[in-house]
């Protein structure tokens, strides 16, 4: 891998840049934080038993049975044996590209996205391409460009589904397609899928379709996006071809070599526990997203594509709520988080999360609409 020779994520540089959130945070694309005691309470007593006497020694690298379990339990895995857990997607992004491609090769990345899909091929040393997939007004990505004919010397196509920042998902029967013209190409399509499930609970993962037993699918997972666990960094990668799992594997034992034990059993506890949490997570984002499109209805000018699936809406406003300088300045005067567009390459929109308390979400609207 050549991590010096990949390029900034800029979106994170700007989060870092501005400290702590403020009060209204619609920045954050994920659901609301939660506690361990959050979690071993709903887990019951005896978890705070296991918890309390887990032991802290080095554990299996590719994950412990029971967190790959959970994985494959909660539908984001076929089976354990399929999964490889990670120190957040992040990790598992970086590792697949890694697997997949390297120096000489191209890596194909549908587009808008969130710029860690870009960094990570860059990180393998490989070629990123940049497609577009994504139409305004359509809640299904577009993969007619990749059906088109893939750039000779193409390893792999990322793309992420739901999209973040629009919220449309891939359309299966396009996927599987991809899949295999990948395939035949030597290829691999892999697809981060970390919010799926947040605004529609029932939406099924793609280890379920036929592509992904064809063995040129890989999925990536966290519990952060969904779950609200950001702080666990657990992630994992799950593919049905055992050559490519192992292989990422191997350079795990390079990156991270394993996940801390407490991370592992809470991620497994809230996994277990995946339906309740998710209904929680997906009735916030249904109310939010509500009163975002009443929001933007009202407003001269706006227009709404209505996300698929996922934690984030792409609002097209007004220069005057829209423009980075009127972002900035309702940051430092009402408290209220945005992120500009022009951070996944689409100026004129802004990307609002779905996952904040619903009365917190409406007086963040309330604030932009002062500026409108």
């Amino acid at each position: 891998m050549r991590l010096g020779a990949a390029g900034s994520v800029r979106l994170e540089r700007w989060f870092a840049a501005r400290g702590a959130p403020p009060p209204l945070d619609l920045a954050l694309s994920g659901a609301a934080g939660l506690s361990v005691a959050d979690l071993l309470g709903l887990a019951g007593p005896a978890a705070v038993d296991e918890y309390l006497g887990l032991s802290l020694d080095y554990g299996d690298g590719s994950g412990g049975e029971r967190l790959r379990a959970a994985v494959a339990g909660a539908g984001a895995a076929r089976r354990a044996d399929e999964v490889v857990i990670t120190h957040g997607a992040v990790e598992a992004m970086l590792l697949a590209c890694a697997a997949a491609a390297g120096p000489g090769d191209r890596v194909v990345v549908g587009t808008p996205a969130y710029e860690g899909l870009l960094r990570a091929p860059e990180a393998a040393g490989a070629e990123v391409l940049r497609v577009p997939v994504w139409r305004p007004g359509d809640a299904r990505l577009d993969l007619g460009p990749l059906l088109d004919g893939l750039p000779a010397g193409t390893r792999a196509v990322l793309l992420n589904s739901p999209q973040n920042p629009t919220g449309a998902v891939v359309d299966r029967v396009e996927l599987e397609a991809l899949a295999a013209r990948c395939a035949a190409a030597g290829a691999v399509v892999v697809v981060d899928e970390v919010a799926r499930g947040t605004l529609d609970p029932a939406a099924p993962s793609l280890t379920a379709g036929a592509a992904f037993a064809t063995g040129a699918v890989v999925v990536l997972g966290d519990v952060s996006k969904a779950l609200g666990l950001g702080g666990l960094r657990v992630g994992w990668a799950s593919c049905a071809r055992p050559s490519l799992l192992s292989r990422v594997a191997a350079l795990k034992d390079l990156t991270s070599l394993g996940t801390a034990a407490p991370s592992e059993l809470l991620a497994a506890l809230a996994l277990e526990h995946r339906r309740t949490l998710a209904a929680r997570v997906a009735l916030t984002a249904r109310t939010n997203l509500a009163a975002l499109a009443g929001w933007v209805a009202a407003i001269r000018g706006a227009s709404l594509t209505t996300p698929a699936d996922g934690l984030v809406a792409f609002p097209r406003l007004p220069a005057a709520v829209a423009a980075p300088r009127r972002l900035e300045r309702l940051r430092r005067e009402a408290g209220v988080a945005a992120v500009p567009g022009g951070l996944f390459g689409v100026r004129g929109r802004v990307r609002l999360g779905l996952g904040a308390a619903p009365g917190r979400f409406a007086r963040a609207l309330e604030a932009m609409a002062g500026q409108a």
